[in-house]
């Protein structure tokens, strides 16, 4: 199965590399990806020249994925593991006296305070279709 890849760099505005890869592939680039280099480069740079943190992004066919990003500091630095997927939920209004499903076909969890190997097991969960874990872990 090859899922849609693409990395975000901070000093560019737009997807960089974008294609279709396997899980063995993903893992060689997930491997190969300059993580600190980036974040280097995005802490030296103008704030206005900074569109994003340093991030790469698996997509399957539907618009669901998972993608990893890192910010912080070169010395203290954590990773977030977003995590898009559609969910129900309840709302409420009426001053919360009435109660509705809400369906978002995009909703995102966003878990900060993860670490490379905690994104890379994410990764690897959506590719193994392993949705059950990655919602008890990232959901």
């Amino acid at each position: 199965m090859k899922l849609k890849y693409s990395e975000s760099h901070p000093l560019k505005s737009y997807l960089l590399n974008e294609q279709l890869l396997t899980k063995a592939e993903f893992m060689v680039k997930f491997e190969n990806f300059q993580w600190l280099d980036l974040l280097k480069l995005q802490l030296s740079a103008n704030k206005n020249q900074v569109h994003c943190s340093p991030s790469l992004d698996i997509e399957d066919a539907n618009g669901n994925g998972v993608s990893v990003s890192i910010v912080g500091e070169l010395n203290k630095y954590e990773f977030y593991v977003c995590y898009k997927r559609p969910i129900t939920r309840k709302k409420k209004k009426w001053f919360g006296f009435v109660e509705y499903d809400y369906y978002d076909k995009d909703f995102y969890s966003i878990i900060p305070e993860q670490t490379k190997l905690d994104g890379l097991n994410a990764f690897m969960l959506f590719y193994d279709k392993n949705f059950e874990e990655l919602e008890k872990k990232w959901g």
